[in-house]
């Protein structure tokens, strides 16, 4: 398995994937005061949020509430992503030459690649480093105000926050951009808030709850609620200027 390019020629359209080495024979941590191993097969992941481009060529439509082709596709919800004829399905039959399965990563896999794969071990707070001004867009860059003080004070729609083009911060060591901040990122599992009963390989948390889980953190976030390891859960119907995606690929042998 290698990196991708994966090339749409009616828009004349480049969206790259990165391979993800897995861990091999042994584990990576994820967590972050609470901690389990897991392992970690290779796959794919884009090494962009899906943009508004993408999206209105798969499927007609741009839901998105800040416009731009180049910006990260928001206001998206679970369902809409994977659900019978939604955007992977598309997604999948347009590509199909390609042999790839595109879906969403899992959990384990999100925080693995955020932490930068088989670099996991430098520790980084951020996905490729410990300042979020490097590597994300948050509320104290993408918006009105820079000074904590007022941000403090201010609720989310007050200040002034928007998302940007994908890739123009510092990439993480794999080479993925924006895995931390300007869009929240949908994960395929259920969610469970006891880590130590997520799979060890890899696979997403299968058992029912009532919600999902979303990674990474948005723009109008504070950079604590950015970290490589901060999780969200949400119901699966859930959509707003803060919630996008990117995608996981697997080869279909």
């Amino acid at each position: 398995m290698a990196d991708f390019d994966i090339y749409f020629p009616q828009i004349g359209y480049h969206f790259p994937l990165t391979l993800v080495k897995g861990t091999g024979s042994i584990t990576y941590l994820f967590g972050d005061a609470e901690q389990t191993d897991i392992h970690i097969n290779d796959f794919l992941i884009s090494k962009f949020q899906v943009t508004q481009r993408l999206w209105e060529y798969i499927m007609g439509n741009n839901p998105s509430h800040f416009g731009g082709q180049d910006r990260p596709v928001e206001n998206v919800s679970f369902n809409d992503i994977t659900q019978k004829n939604g955007f992977l399905d598309k997604l999948n039959f347009a590509t199909g030459n390609y042999k790839l399965v595109f879906r969403l990563p899992s959990e384990t896999e999100w925080e693995y690649a955020a932490k930068g794969g088989i670099h996991w071990t430098d520790g980084f707070q951020f996905s490729g480093s410990n300042d979020m001004n490097d590597v994300g867009w948050y509320h104290q860059n993408s918006g009105k105000y820079n000074d904590p003080a007022i941000l403090s004070k201010l609720k989310n729609h007050e200040k002034g926050t928007t998302t940007h083009n994908v890739g123009m911060k510092q990439p993480s060591q794999l080479g993925t951009f924006d895995m931390c901040g300007n869009i929240l990122e949908w994960c395929q599992d259920y969610f469970q808030r006891d880590i130590h009963k997520i799979p060890k390989d890899g696979t997403p948390y299968p058992e029912i709850t009532n919600e999902r889980v979303l990674r990474g953190g948005c723009h109008h976030n504070g950079a604590i609620h950015c970290t490589v390891s901060k999780r969200y859960e949400i119901f699966p119907e859930a959509k707003d200027e803060c919630i996008g995606f990117r995608v996981a690929a697997s080869v279909n042998e």
